[in-house]
């Protein structure tokens, strides 16, 4: 392949019988090759599929529960750099019609990054910004410097080496999100996530009939070496039923939690919804049957705007692919994701919050986005870890007329919540553990009288 030395003589490009043997013609040829790049990465990160992709940042536990395959979206991003950067090479090497080993050495793959830090990591547009900033930077150093220092060295070297020490502690985000900040607020807003009211609407599924069993655990037991979280545990959610599991800190709640949901499994015992097995499905089959979750510590894309985060949620209710995205051919199916997004936030009570940063929001207002973004995926179970965590006393009793308006509805919600009074007005039957078992399971009233949950969970019965 041209040994050490390189590889020479590389003929010029000939495109349709066109010879590209100069200058003028192999620029506008990369100019033109960089605005397809730039039109198809903009089209797939604001696409479906792109949502899919954003959604790594967040963890696999929140993308697999969303109903996204990480594997795939991985991937993917692999394949797609892997074409750019083919592309890249192939127009590098017809170029210079010489190429070594030299232009593709460490130095230059530091500088790649150092263009992605400069302009910012999660924008098209920033990308392209760093690389035009960088490579002007370096050849204004290399030019001035030595005449400012008085003499020859590396003094670009140790400036940037600064510049990047800077910008990580400072301004990690980059340059591009202080440019969007001093556009006008007109031009900020994402066109791409304008919604069409007039848009298709999603189809629905079929609520199960109300008081059919949906969710089952049965003598469910798990062990980490000698510690057993939760030991022979029984629990039952019925169609149209809120269904609370309380219990102290420590009492096993998440653990269980994560088993009915397929994060976790059971060392011992079996797990049944819409009766099946759960035994060998991961959280993302589960969420395609039907279950929805939200979690102890939010997790939102914070640079995201809340639209789009309720709009991952939907993930599995679309079905165009990288190609579709990519093109900008799945338009008829993203506008019916949107409106969906749009009517699951205002009615959560956050429609005024649509084109808002997730992570621009309050603690509450964030868990009832979760809650908007579970609810998307049209789900039959609804499991919600500590919803009224954050929530002031007029969101905590709105969030309940949702829940109850929900459960009217044929949705069936298991929830774990430390606020009692929170509960004891919402929910239908309550399930209590300590250390791992259930002590307790009845209606509220009956909770509230049970001499052993006053004496674990609530500090002992009265005299």
């Amino acid at each position: 392949m041209g040994g050490h030395t390189g590889i020479s003589d590389i003929p010029s490009l000939n495109l349709f019988g066109m010879d590209l043997d100069k200058g003028e013609e192999i620029y506008y040829l990369i100019w033109s090759i960089l605005m397809a790049a730039v039109w198809i990465t903009s089209n797939l990160l604001n696409s479906r599929e792109g949502r899919a992709i954003r959604a790594l940042k967040g963890g696999q536990l929140m993308a697999e529960s969303m109903g996204v395959n990480t594997f795939r979206s991985k991937m993917m991003i692999f394949l797609i750099s892997a074409l750019f950067a083919s592309l890249s090479g192939w127009l590098y090497a017809h170029t210079q019609r010489f190429v070594n080993p030299t232009p593709f050495g460490l130095s230059m793959g530091i500088d790649y990054l150092f263009m992605a830090l400069i302009g910012g990591v999660s924008s098209v547009w920033g990308a392209l910004l760093g690389a035009g900033i960088l490579t002007m930077l370096k050849q204004w150093l290399e030019d001035f410097l030595p005449l400012i220092m008085g003499g020859n060295g590396q003094y670009e070297t140790i400036f940037l080496g600064l510049l990047i020490v800077f910008m990580m502690q400072r301004m990690q985000g980059g340059l591009w999100p202080m440019v969007i900040k001093l556009a006008p607020a007109s031009w900020r807003t994402q066109s791409h996530t304008d919604v069409d009211l007039n848009a298709e609407d999603l189809p629905k599924r079929d609520m199960p009939k109300k008081g059919n069993l949906l969710l089952e655990a049965k003598n469910v037991t798990r062990q980490f070496g000698g510690l057993i979280a939760n030991n022979k545990m029984n629990l039952a959610l019925h169609s149209g039923e809120v269904l609370a599991l309380i219990g102290s800190n420590g009492a096993g709640k998440s653990t269980m939690f994560n088993q009915l949901s397929a994060v976790d499994t059971p060392t011992e015992g079996e797990i049944r919804f819409l009766n099946q097995s759960l035994k060998g499905k991961t959280s993302r089959q589960v969420a395609t049957m039907g279950m929805s979750r939200t979690f102890q510590h939010v997790k939102l894309l914070p640079t995201m705007s809340a639209l789009e985060n309720v709009a991952l949620g939907a993930h599995m209710r679309g079905k165009k692919g990288i190609i579709s995205s990519a093109l900008h051919l799945e338009r008829r199916e993203e506008k019916r994701l949107l409106k969906e997004a749009k009517f699951q936030l205002e009615r959560v009570g956050l429609g005024e919050h649509i084109h808002a940063e997730a992570g621009s929001l309050a603690l509450g207002q964030q868990r009832i986005l979760e809650i908007a973004r579970a609810l998307s995926s049209d789900p039959c179970v609804l499991l919600l870890d500590e919803p009224a965590a954050g929530l002031r006393h007029k969101e905590k009793q709105a969030l309940a007329e949702l829940l109850k308006k929900l459960s009217r509805e044929g949705l069936a919600i298991l929830l774990v919540e430390h606020d009692m009074d929170f509960v004891m007005n919402l929910v239908d039957r309550i399930v209590v553990m300590e250390f791992g078992e259930k002590i307790a399971e009845g209606l509220p009233e009956e909770i509230q009288t049970n001499p052993a949950v006053l004496e674990a969970y609530l500090g002992g019965a009265e005299e």
